[in-house]
């Protein structure tokens, strides 16, 4: 039989798990807090970003390179000096070179007028038939060989003094310099690079799935890192006909923009980033594309239930299926599913969030 003390701590234990009993149940019915946006009519850009951060360049831009073994004896620019075509950009010390193109151009040259004059006699002789044919023909087929010798021993003495003196192939900006005075410098080791930077453009790559939607004259809007909360503005001159990137990586094509309007200050070599207007859809209905999900095989937004929603209040919401059209990086159009004058929630990852569920709004 039991005790009375032992009915007492029996009681006692219900009691407090009659309570923990109610506070799960009142915990699980506590509201969820979400954000909601009434749907209102109005302007939606469609805009197109590039993958990554774009960089400016020139269209003219070439690196000037050593054509021969030789030391730097003259480099009269600097970096961000302006040149004009055919300025001296370099100059070269081909003394040992030189020494021996003309050495074979002397023998060469002597060989070639010792033909000249071998060729005269036998054409001379030949007249009086006093040599046959055959040797007449030998000393011409001599002379073609020792003129052929000459002119190209002349041709590489004067390349060789072309490549003593490197000089800019047109007017632009030494952007960078690669060499000092006194540097001996190997066939193909770098100059300086000269660009144009009046013939500047933002080069950026496009996802496959935008570069459809694309065509040539579309605006740009640029922004430029070294210009914090200025716009620049720009179109589309070309579009690569080439998608570019492996298994693993983004598939993507390079889109040519061209400033508007030429600016001294935008230099290549500048980072930027770009926006390419689309459309512009007036007077339809848009949400924060984040507040749209896809659940089976649908997309679908919470509308929570009730009008003119404020901080504080409460209500249920449901989910609903809609039809998704143009879309940038924060708004989506919606097409069908919704009416102006509802409330979407634009939190759908709140923690316990699902249809009917009650939810209180921040």
């Amino acid at each position: 039989m039991i005790s009375f003390r032992s009915r007492k701590i029996i009681w006692a234990a219900a009691a407090a798990g009659a309570i923990i009993a109610v506070i799960v149940v009142l915990a699980g019915k506590k509201p969820v807090s979400v954000k909601v946006l009434e749907l209102k009519p109005g302007e939606l850009r469609v805009i197109v970003n590039a993958t990554t951060t774009s960089t400016i360049k020139s269209e003219y831009e070439v690196i000037l390179s050593a054509q021969r073994t030789g030391r730097v004896v003259k480099l009269p620019v600097r970096e961000g000096d302006r040149v004009q075509q055919g300025q001296l950009i370099a100059g070269l010390d081909l003394t040992e070179e030189s020494v021996q193109s003309e050495n074979l151009l002397a023998q060469s040259k002597a060989t070639h007028e010792e033909a000249a004059k071998n060729l005269k006699r036998s054409d001379d002789l030949f007249a009086k038939g006093m040599i046959s044919q055959q040797e007449q023909e030998s000393a011409r087929r001599a002379y073609e060989v020792a003129r052929s010798q000459y002119e190209a021993s002349r041709d590489d003495v004067r390349v060789k003094k072309d490549y003593s003196a490197i000089k800019a192939p047109f007017a632009g900006v030494v952007s960078k310099k690669y060499t000092e005075v006194g540097e001996l410098l190997l066939p193909g080791k770098q100059i300086v690079t000269i660009v144009d930077p009046d013939r500047i453009y933002v080069l950026a790559t496009i996802d496959e799935v935008d570069v459809g939607r694309l065509r040539l004259g579309l605006p740009v809007s640029i922004s430029i890192d070294a210009f914090a909360g200025e716009r620049f503005e720009g179109a589309i001159r070309r579009i690569s006909p080439i998608v570019s990137g492996g298994k693993l990586e983004t598939r993507t094509a390079d889109v040519w923009v061209y400033f508007s309007r030429k600016d001294a200050r935008i230099k290549p070599g500048m980072s930027a980033d770009i926006e390419i207007l689309i459309t512009t859809l007036t007077e339809v209905l848009s949400a924060p594309s984040q507040a749209i999900i896809e659940r089976d095989g649908k997309k679908q937004v919470y509308v929570a239930e009730g009008k003119g929603l404020a901080a504080g209040s409460g209500t249920r919401v449901r989910l609903r299926p809609v039809e998704a059209g143009e879309s940038n990086w924060i708004n989506t159009e919606i097409k069908k599913g919704l009416s102006p004058g509802e409330f979407i929630v634009t939190t759908p990852e709140a923690e316990g969030l699902k249809t009917g569920a009650k939810v209180r709004i921040e």
